[in-house]
């Protein structure tokens, strides 16, 4: 049976509104004297990793089957990337250095159950990480992760990343409703995990200068992603960072040849 959660219902990002929490362990901002520092870290967006028998409804086009997306990994571990987490790629951008090159990070969002029983397995098999975007008020609800199961995946070196309260499209959003979108979620990891988190997905990969703003006004957040074709990160852009959304028809040696492309 799925474990009962509630969202916490937080307008502020401040620890204190979760208590026992904590901010995790960051680089600080670059100096302003520093030289600004461009990366080209190949961002993937998945959604579910699940057999055609086992997805429900769920729109083919984000539905990718355990062997093609275990494939994948294998294609780019064997070709020697590596992957870190989307809080990685923030403190290397704070820092103002540069990660290992072949360097990638997989994202998986929505905390379908899938993400666990499936992905985390296949990534586990090849020593890799991920920043898992959930979306708080499907915790524990039927059909997602569960909080044992979100604490088994940050244990694991893994990011637990905020994806809304109900992902609705957030330049949609009154002024409070926003802020409550945002705070709330990443509230609600933070009871879960004791820290919270630093990356957020918009969702439906929609933000304007309101949401962006909103964003940073959340302390712990430091980097947020959209959709788009591309791997170029900037300390100045880190609320509106591009991922290479990955369907699941892409053979592995094609993603391979994007990745190798984008991730120069």
């Amino acid at each position: 049976m799925p474990t009962p959660f509630s969202v916490v219902a937080a307008t502020s990002c401040d620890p204190s509104v979760v208590p026992g929490s904590e901010y995790a362990p960051v680089a600080p901002a670059p100096s302003p004297n520093a030289k600004p520092l461009t990366l080209h870290v190949p961002i993937l967006e998945y959604h579910r990793i699940v057999p055609p028998a086992e997805a429900g409804r769920s729109l083919p086009g984000l539905t990718m089957t355990p062997q093609v997306f275990d494939g994948q990994m294998a294609a780019l571990a064997k070709a020697g990337w590596r992957t870190i987490t989307l809080s990685a790629l923030a403190d290397d951008l704070a820092a103002n250095v540069s990660p290992p090159s072949h360097t990638f990070v997989v994202t998986i969002d929505d905390g379908w159950w899938d993400s666990y029983d499936y992905a985390f397995t296949i990534l586990v098999k090849y020593g890799y990480v991920a920043t898992f975007f959930v979306i708080a008020d499907r915790i524990g609800q039927p059909l997602f992760l569960t909080p044992d199961e979100i604490k088994i995946l940050a244990a694991a070196g893994n990011d637990i990343g905020d994806h809304t309260v109900h992902h609705d499209a957030l330049t949609a959003a009154q002024p409070k409703a926003l802020t409550y979108e945002i705070d709330a979620g990443a509230a609600t990891i933070a009871a879960i995990t004791g820290r919270w988190p630093e990356t957020l997905a918009y969702p439906l990969g929609k933000a304007d200068s309101r949401v962006l703003a909103a964003v940073a006004a959340c302390k712990s957040l430091r980097l947020a992603v959209v959709e788009g074709s591309g791997a170029r990160e900037t300390w100045a852009t880190r609320f509106h960072i591009s991922r290479i959304q990955v369907g699941p028809q892409r053979l592995p040696a094609d993603l391979l040849a994007e990745v190798q492309r984008v991730g120069r």
